[in-house]
This record gives C-alpha cells, structure tokens and sequence, in this order.
C-alpha cells in the first residue's frame, strides 16, 4: 500500500542537504518505533533475512518540492514552504488506518551543522493501488540501486541498467525477496521454472537516465556512498512479482528510499 504525505516546510527553516535520504529513512524508523508498542514491534519486524541482508519491506520516494525552490551547491532551498513525499509499504489492508494515524501531524527535520529544514505533515492519504498485468513501465521517484559483488574483502560494483549483468541481479534481488516472503524455502531458478517466466523476465531501459552517488550518514565514521539510476523501464513478468515490486521497491536499499517507482503505463495481456 501506498501514501501521500504533503508537507509544509518551516519559512524559517528551508535549507535541507541533497543527500537526506538517510535522515527521511531514520525518521520513518522512529516514528514507527514511538507507535503503539504493540503495533510497533509487529511493524517493525516486518523484513527478511537472507543470508547476512536484511530487507526492510518498505520504501519512499525522492522529495517532490513544489516550485519555486532551487540548489545553491549541495542545498535544495525550498521557497515555495511546500513539498510531498510518497511511502510505500507491503502490508495487509487491514493496517491501513495504522499507518495513516502514525505519519499525521508528524515533524520531523533534516539537516547538519551548516542547514536545517523542517517539515510537518499536513495530509496522509492512501494511494490507490494500479492493477498489474504481466507488463508494466515505471519511472524511477528515487535512485534504483544493483550492486555486484567482486569477491571478499572488495567493494560491491554498482551496475548501470546497461550492463550486461544488470538484468540478471534486478530479477534475482527481486525474486529473492518476493519467494523468501511468500515462498520460504522455494529457490529462484525452480520459482523462475513454475511461474514460467525464465523467458519473460525482460527489461528494458529508456536512454534517458541520470546517475546519482548518494551519501549515507555523512560526516560520521561510518558514512558510505552508493550509486542508483534514475530512469523508466518496461518489464515483462508474472503480475503478482511485479506487484511486489512496486509496493516493497525494485533492487536493494528500499528503505534507504531506493528503487521506489511510479507506473506510467500498464498493458493488457
């Protein structure tokens, strides 16, 4: 299921970093975190574990910041004191009316020790839900993010969509996540075998895409960088994965506020 969140940004407070995605993410953590208890914790454990990963069954979108606003280095100003962001779960309907009460009226606050912005939240409504067939194109609302590993003690190579192995670790990072959540147990080349999809497993990319290096928990020892593509893709698969897809977010990172997409076009079988 997914939500709107329109925000009013402080007059006063408006200066946010380019790279706020870890703090949107923190925030969605704690404010799940200082919920009910009890729904807290169901929340909250609502992941998989694979291998040394574990998977957060959620993600959101890049900020969309009304006009006027405009990038002085590495600040987005926002003039206009207006934006919205969009969350995106893999929950059951019934939860619905718990993440609406946890996100209203929410504040919160992203910045360092040269900006600040602050946002409250104004409305949170559920979006409604596209229905899939097996082909839908989608365009990128935050980078899409695939990483390939070269070996122990190496840093992972991100992938750009025309890489000769991007579609290979798009389907299995998808396929991992949808059967350890709803086939536990079940591998990918026998899932690829019984959904008959190992010839439909198809992606195509648009020309135009744009790359961005995205910091994570900057300035502390432990910040890191990764590589996402902004870009709109087709692809080609059972209506169920590409479902998952769309609510849990496409590659890796998801609630680091990666892989999170919007449709733009859905095709009769």
């Amino acid at each position: 299921m997914r939500f709107k969140l329109s925000l009013q940004v402080h007059p006063g407070r408006n200066r946010l970093p380019i790279n706020y995605q870890y703090e949107i993410s923190s925030w969605i953590y704690k404010t799940i975190h200082y919920s009910n208890s009890e729904f807290s914790q169901w929340l909250h454990n609502r992941g998989i574990t694979v291998g040394n990963k574990r998977f957060k069954l959620f993600t959101f979108s890049q900020l969309f910041l009304q006009p006027p606003w405009k990038q002085a280095g590495d600040r987005l100003i926002i003039h206009s004191g207006r934006a919205s962001l969009q969350l995106s779960f893999y929950l059951e309907e019934a939860v619905e009316h718990f993440i609406i009460g946890l996100f209203q009226q929410q504040q919160f606050r992203i910045g360092d020790t040269r900006s600040i912005a602050e946002f409250a939240v104004e409305t949170i409504e559920r979006m409604p839900d596209p229905q899939f067939t097996s082909r839908a194109a989608f365009r990128c609302i935050s980078p899409l993010c695939i990483s390939m590993s070269l070996g122990e003690g190496k840093p992972a190579e991100y992938l750009a969509p025309e890489h000769p192995e991007y579609q290979r670790y798009f389907f299995e990072n998808l396929l991992t996540k949808y059967l350890v959540v709803n086939a536990p147990g079940k591998k990918v080349e026998e899932a690829r075998e019984e959904m008959n999809a190992r010839e439909s497993l198809t992606l195509g990319t648009s020309s135009k895409q744009k790359s961005r290096l995205i910091t994570i928990k900057t300035g502390t020892p432990q910040q890191t960088r990764v590589k996402g593509y902004l870009f709109d893709f087709q692809i080609t698969a059972p209506p169920e994965l590409i479902a998952f897809g769309y609510q849990v977010g496409f590659g890796e990172k998801n609630s680091l506020g990666f892989g999170c997409v919007e449709c733009i076009e859905r095709f009769r079988d």
